[in-house]
């Protein structure tokens, strides 16, 4: 396939299309801020990730005089008609852009596809996203990153937004503050005969289960929801174990029945997705202990115990407090509750948007 001077072929696992790919990251992006995966996106390639049996992928790369500036992969997820764009990187040009974008439309008019959303990486389940704002910091653990222009090319190629997203940034807690409103929905709670607890690490194969038992009702509602099975929830979150400090996870039961979570995640930036060479590994250690900032990845209450959420976060404000560190309140959509808790600390935001090609 080509337009003019962009030629557009398939990536095949194992050839050099493949390596192409994998290395077109490192033009676009510095070492402190490429958040790749070159793991994963191998095994997206070659068919073998965990949620590869619930949809085709696959690969592209755009070449101008014999180098690549244009990637991405064309997914098509078996449970829905929507086709979905991921692991997308280009070079600041429209005209590629609307080349590449046209050709892969093509594509999917020819399977009679009528949207095509993105930026997605195979599913709900992994990255997802684009940032639209906020690009002078460098990026937190799992947050979508991107050039300050992929929304232009979006724009430019037809894509509109769809859904929004925002992280809330909030400063380290001065010694001198108390938050009563937290204290006292906690303390009402823990009367009621909820109890709190952090589980242990090596409790965690089963209480992970748990979680994803009331995640998958808590989240089905959520855009892109897709239902997997226990097994691939494990083994897409099996490193998390390595990396989780325990006693910075909280749960909530009652009458011994999971109600609610709270998973935060030291911000080790994009340390997770290196090579895990000695001194990488030493630098996790090192922060997983002595964290300046933390991430509330996830964040669910059964909707039948209204409030919980807020007393879950009171044992994690008091010992983000004791740490003096930072927290990011991570990638909630515009329309969740928990989009304004405890204001008055927060000191900033970054924005994300899900958007949508509509075909003719």
């Amino acid at each position: 396939m080509a337009h003019n001077s962009l030629e557009i072929i398939s990536v095949v696992s194992g050839e050099k299309s493949e390596a192409d790919f994998l290395q077109f990251p490192q033009h676009i992006y510095n070492k402190e801020d490429r958040m790749q995966s070159v793991s994963e996106e191998q095994a997206q390639i070659s068919g073998q990730y965990p949620l590869s049996p619930t949809y085709t992928f696959q690969a592209f790369n755009g070449y101008q005089d014999g180098k690549v500036v244009i990637r991405g992969a064309l997914i098509k997820p078996h449970h829905i008609d929507d086709y979905y764009l991921g692991y997308f990187e280009a070079l600041d040009d429209v005209t590629i852009m609307i080349q590449f974008i046209q050709t892969l439309s093509d594509k999917v008019r020819n399977e009679n596809g009528q949207h095509i959303v993105g930026p997605v990486q195979g599913s709900f389940w992994l990255g997802y996203r684009m940032k639209v704002n906020g690009f002078e910091r460098t990026p937190f653990t799992s947050e979508p990153h991107n050039p300050w222009y992929y929304p232009k090319l979006w724009q430019a190629a037809g894509f509109k937004e769809i859904e929004h997203y925002t992280s809330n940034f909030y400063r380290s807690i001065p010694p001198q503050y108390e938050s009563k409103k937290l204290a006292k929905r906690y303390q009402s709670f823990v009367e009621k005969g909820y109890s709190f607890v952090s589980p242990k690490p090596e409790d965690w194969p089963t209480v992970s289960l748990e979680v994803f038992e009331l995640l998958r009702v808590l989240y089905k509602d959520f855009p892109l929801y897709q239902e997997v099975t226990a097994e691939q929830f494990s083994q897409i979150f099996a490193d998390l174990k390595q990396v989780i400090d325990f006693s910075m996870v909280k749960l909530a039961y009652k009458d011994h029945q999971l109600v609610g979570f709270l998973i935060t995640l030291p911000d080790y930036g994009n340390l997770i997705y290196q090579k895990m060479n000695l001194l990488n590994l030493a630098k996790i250690i090192y922060k997983k202990w002595r964290a300046k900032r933390y991430i509330i990845l996830y964040l669910g209450v059964d909707s039948k115990h209204l409030g919980l959420g807020l007393a879950m976060s009171y044992p994690v404000f008091k010992q983000v407090k004791q740490r003096k560190a930072e927290v990011v309140a991570a990638l909630i959509h515009e329309n969740t509750v928990t989009n304004r808790y405890v204001t008055e600390m927060q000191e900033d935001s970054h924005a994300y948007s899900l958007w949508m090609l509509e075909l003719d």
